[in-house]
This record gives structure tokens, C-alpha cells and sequence, in this order.
């Protein structure tokens, strides 16, 4: 349970692991932060859309009545001339206070002119005199076609007083002391002070407009951005396909700004409710709380990042040092060779697999001759130079599969896989040989120094590594008490003694 413990935490740990989850953490979050700005701006656009129309349908509700109002004057206004066909309404004293009331009580929003045969105008209310006014709109097409008979003209200038009005006309059913029409200047600039009290701020603009495109009155701080209408994507895609709506105009160029428009085509007049939003104003709210997040989502990043890469150098020490501490769980500190703990697993798991497919396998284990004296007469340093000779001497008698352990004191190990016991024999010989040549020089003399080997094979009857182990011990301590320096083999089980060999390995 430790142990799958452990592994589990190791798999955790891995800097592949890290680097994957960081780089999903990563990736979810900004995922979620590029999803909420993404809602957040279409929910601020549908926000901003549901006011503009309803300010829009408001705004067409007050036009109409504004409107309305003009044709209850005209009628009323044709009505007494057709009670009182005698009278002249140019100067009838009753026609003008009955004007001038109505007029009082639409706060000044329009002046009545008679238009007579003679192509001139004269004035029905207030003090303006008379001056040629041309018919509004009689040779215009965009009459509505709710059953209103109001005809709505272009702005014109009054070049008496040099102020504007929008000539809205009615035709009479029949001709009345030489009045050929009913004209009323309405003044733009009182329809822009009810557009700019309702009008969004900053940036938002209200722009009454004919059916053509042109600007009938307006209420907005930048003047232009009406005028832009006409020739936008308003009037040539968005006004043919529906009568009213809320839609985006994104086009970036210097003529048509982005915009959110809110329009409403009266359906009684030749008229057309547009409310204008400046995108970047109407947006300035989600903008600021996205850079917010942004700005939230880097001090998360940040963070984030380093405390990965921290852990990746973290866990690069600690490989190291796992890798360090293995070397040290399995291999002697003074020669480098295995360490008995890894010799005795590694036997284990060989003599598994040998006799599982009855294959060959010998272990030797080898004394220095005397070395307790090496290290009471020369000094613990000589006897560590001794056991690096022994350990060098070794390696080059064996293979590269072949594992070499000291057991601790001046005795080391062999562990010869796929080797038969009389080849075990002749590496043993071929080791013995080699260390007979070796000399230490030191400042009480030269060391020379011998070895005894004992040597063993697996055997079907072997239960575990102390038998193998075992066999081998009893040959060294034969070839010992034989008088040291040579090799001896351990025989089976049903022998009486070891036996001393000379055999070598193929």
C-alpha cells in the first residue's frame, strides 16, 4: 500500500505532470476569463439595445403627438374657413386668436401660413409678415400611407429672420377664399429640445429623419454623426428589411462611426425615430471591468507561472537528489561497486527468473587474505586503497551484466548470470590472479596481498537467496582453511565437503 502510495506520488510529481496541469489551469482559466468578457459584452450590447428601444418607441409616441397635433390645427383651420367662407382668414381678427391660442399651447411649436393662389404665403399666426412660401412637399413622394394627409417638406431657411422651419402641409378639400393650402412651419429647434432632454449622455443623439434620409431635426453633440445616416448601412440594408429594430453599425470608416442605433419607422407619417449610442461610451463600463479581469487574470498567471517553474526546478533538485540517494541505497560509498542490500535483491529476482526458465546462474564470494592485519599494521587508509584495487581488479574479469558487491569488512560479491559453476571457477581465478600482482607502495613498505573465493551455483532445491548464499560462504570458508589464496567450489547438497576447482568460463 506504501508503495503504490509512493508511485502514485511520484506520478504527481513528474515536471511532465506539472507543466500539463499548469498549462490547463492556464488554459481554463483564461478560457474563463475570455468567455466572460465575451458574454458580458453581448449582455452590455442587448442592455444598451432593450433601452434604445425603448427610448425609441417613446420618443415615436411623443413625435406623433407633436404631429398629430399639427393636423388637429389644420383641420380645425379648415373647418373655419369652410364655416366662414365670407370671412378673409388673411386678416380675420376670430382665425388668428383661435391660431395663436392653439399655437400658445404647443409651447410656440409652429406658425400657420396660408398659401394663396399667387404662389404667396401669408402669415395665420404670430407677427411674421407675409413672404413667398413654397408648397411643402407637392411634388414629394414620401406621403404616408396610414390614411394622414400631413406632407412633411425639406428644411428651409426664412431669409427674413434667417431661422428654419420644416413646412408640414395639408391640402384643403376645396379651395376657400383663394387658400390653396394650409402650411405649418414647424420649428426644428423646439422638436430638439424634446429630443435632447431624452437623449443618453454622453455621446447619444436623437435624429428625426425623412424617408429620403434627410435630417429634420436632431439633438446631438456631434452634429455629423446624423448627417452620416443617410448613406449608411441604416437606410440601404437595415430600414428596407424591418421597420424598426436594434442593430449595430460597426463600420469603422470616418463617415459612419460605430454606433448602437435604436429606429422606428412611423407607420402613419414619412418619418423615421432613429436614437444613437456611441459604441465606446456604451461599452466604456464592460471595458473597464475587462481590463479588470484581465488585469485580475495576469496577477493569476503570473503567479501561477512561477510557482510552476519554481516546482519544475524544485522537482529537478529533488530528481537529483533521488537519484544521488539511490546511488547511495545500492552501491558502496568507498568503491562504487553495489552495495549488499541491492546485491541480495537483485540475486532474488535472478534466481526467480533462472529457475522459472532453468537457466544457469553462480554467485562467488571473495576475501582478502588477512586484511584485518592490512588495516592494524598500515593504517585504515592503505586498507581503503586495498579495497579499491580488490573492487578495480574485479570489474575487469567480468562482464557487463555481471554485479559486483561488497558485503562489508574486506569480503565482496559476484552474481554471474547464465554462468555454469565452472566458469564461475575460472573468473574466480582469473580475479585471484590479477590481485596476486598488485603492490601498494607505502612509507612502511610495499602491500601485496592475496584472496580466497567460494563459489556456487543455483540448484532446483534453492528456496531462496540464503541457500545460494549459504553454499558459497561454506566454500570460502574451505578455501580458507585450506590456507587462503585460492578458489574453491561449493558442492551440492548431497556432497560431504566443497570441492577445489581450476575449471574456467567459456
Amino acid at each position: 500500500m506504501e508503495r503504490e502510495n509512493i508511485r502514485h506520488v511520484e506520478e504527481w510529481a513528474r515536471p511532465r505532470t506539472v507543466v500539463l496541469l499548469t498549462l490547463l489551469l492556464l488554459a481554463g482559466l483564461w478560457a474563463a476569463v475570455i468567455t466572460s468578457l465575451v458574454v458580458a459584452r453581448r449582455d452590455t450590447i442587448a442592455a444598451t439595445g432593450m433601452a434604445l428601444q425603448r427610448l425609441t418607441h417613446a420618443l415615436e409616441e411623443q413625435t406623433r403627438q407633436q404631429f398629430r397635433l399639427l393636423e388637429t390645427v389644420l383641420v380645425a383651420s379648415e373647418h373655419w374657413l369652410q364655416d366662414h367662407p365670407t370671412r378673409d382668414p388673411r386678416s380675420d381678427p376670430d382665425l388668428r386668436r383661435l391660431l395663436d391660442s392653439l399655437r400658445a399651447t404647443s409651447g410656440d411649436f409652429f406658425d400657420i401660413r396660408l398659401l394663396a393662389a399667387a404662389g404667396r404665403s401669408f402669415a395665420a399666426t404670430g407677427t411674421d409678415p407675409s413672404s413667398p412660401t413654397p408648397a411643402a412637399g407637392s411634388d414629394r413622394s414620401d406621403r404616408p400611407s396610414g390614411g394622414a394627409r400631413l406632407t412633411i417638406g425639406q428644411p428651409m431657411t426664412d431669409p427674413a429672420t434667417a431661422r428654419v422651419h420644416l413646412p408640414v402641409a395639408r391640402p384643403l378639400n376645396s379651395q376657400t377664399a383663394n387658400v390653396l393650402q394650409l402650411v405649418a412651419m414647424v420649428d426644428p429647434q423646439a422638436l430638439r429640445h424634446i429630443y435632447d432632454s431624452e437623449r443618453l449622455r454622453p455621446g447619444g443623439a436623437i435624429v428625426l429623419l425623412s424617408l429620403d434620409g434627410t435630417v429634420l431635426a436632431q439633438a446631438a453633440e456631434d452634429q455629423q454623426r446624423a448627417h452620416s445616416l443617410a448613406g449608411g448601412p441604416l437606410f440601404n440594408r437595415h430600414l428596407p428589411q424591418q421597420s424598426r429594430a436594434f442593430v449595430v453599425l460597426d463600420e469603422r470608416s470616418g463617415k459612419h462611426p460605430r454606433m448602437l442605433v435604436g429606429y422606428s419607422l412611423l407607420p402613419d407619417l414619412p418619418l423615421v425615430v432613429v436614437v444613437l449610442e456611441d459604441y465606446d461610451v456604451a461599452l466604456a463600463v464592460w471595458q473597464r471591468q475587462g481590463l479588470w479581469t484581465i488585469l485580475l487574470a495576469l496577477g493569476m498567471t503570473i503567479p501561477l507561472a512561477v510557482v510552476a517553474w519554481r516546482s519544475l526546478r524544485l522537482l529537478r533538485t529533488l530528481a537529483e537528489h533521488s537519484v544521488q540517494l539511490q546511488e547511495l541505497a545500492i552501491s558502496d560509498q568507498l568503491t562504487g561497486v553495489s552495495s549488499r542490500q541491492h546485491f541480495v535483491a537483485t540475486l532474488a529476482d535472478e534466481l526467480v527468473l533462472r529457475q522459472r526458465r532453468h537457466l544457469p546462474l553462480a554467485v562467488m564470494l571473495i576475501d582478502i587474505d588477512f586484511f584485518r592485519r592490512i588495516n592494524d599494521g598500515y593504517g585504515h587508509a592503505v586498507g581503503d586503497q586495498v579495497l579499491l584495487a580488490v573492487a578495480q581488479a574485479a570489474k575487469r574479469a567480468l562482464r557487463q551484466r555481471d554485479l559486483l558487491a561488497r558485503f562489508g569488512g574486506g569480503q565482496f560479491a559476484v552474481l554471474l548470470p547464465d554462468t555454469e559453476i565452472a566458469e564461475a571457477l575460472l573468473v574466480a581465478e582469473r580475479i585471484r590472479a590479477q590481485i596476486g600482482e598488485i603492490a601498494i607502495a607505502t612509507e612502511n613498505g610495499t602491500v601485496r596481498f592475496s584472496i580466497s573465493a567460494g563459489a556456487s551455483e543455483v540448484m532446483a532445491s534453492d528456496r531462496s537467496t540464503d541457500d545460494l548464499l549459504k553454499r558459497a560462504a561454506q566454500a570460502l570458508q574451505s578455501a580458507a582453511a585450506a590456507g587462503h589464496d585460492r578458489v574453491v567450489a561449493a558442492r551440492s547438497t548431497s556432497d560431504s565437503s566443497p570441492d577445489e576447482g581450476t575449471a574456467g568460463r567459456r
